[in-house]
């Protein structure tokens, strides 16, 4: 469920997330179908809005 006001780790860790994809250059839609979730789903975990399971982080 997404959070109407992120903490700055929850900021942070969004912001890490979209680096690395980035870097890979991976697109959200891709990523999001690697880790089994939408591209919404993506878009809210990096932008902090929503958590992420250590399993999916993995």
């Amino acid at each position: 469920m997404p959070r109407n006001q992120p903490t700055a780790r929850q900021r942070r860790l969004g912001s890490e997330l979209r680096k690395m994809r980035e870097a890979a250059g991976l697109t959200a839609r891709f990523a999001a179908e690697l880790i089994g979730t939408t591209p919404i789903q993506m878009s809210q975990v990096e932008a902090g809005k929503a958590g992420v399971s250590e399993a999916r982080l993995r």
